[in-house]
């Protein structure tokens, strides 16, 4: 499965890997509520594509939710 990280705010491809098969743990998805996932990933089992919706490192900073100078998380959150 080719798995797609694209920026939810600029729309910009992150990164695409392709894996044999999804762990979950491995990936992190365990850790997301059921909402979260439904916001986050979508899949196209008939391509054998995931979507994963993040924020690239230029959204990351343009947003203010870094501190440029130390690259440390604020604890702004986006919700």
């Amino acid at each position: 499965m080719k798995i797609y990280y694209n920026c939810e705010h600029c729309g910009q491809v992150i990164d695409m890997i392709e894996v044999d098969q999804v762990d979950e743990v491995k990936f992190g998805f365990d850790c997301l509520t059921a909402e979260e996932r439904q916001d986050i990933i979508k899949i196209d089992s008939v391509a054998n594509v995931m979507y994963v919706h993040s924020l690239c490192d230029e959204c990351i900073e343009s947003l203010g939710l870094v501190n440029v100078d130390e690259k440390e998380p604020e604890t702004k959150l986006l919700h």
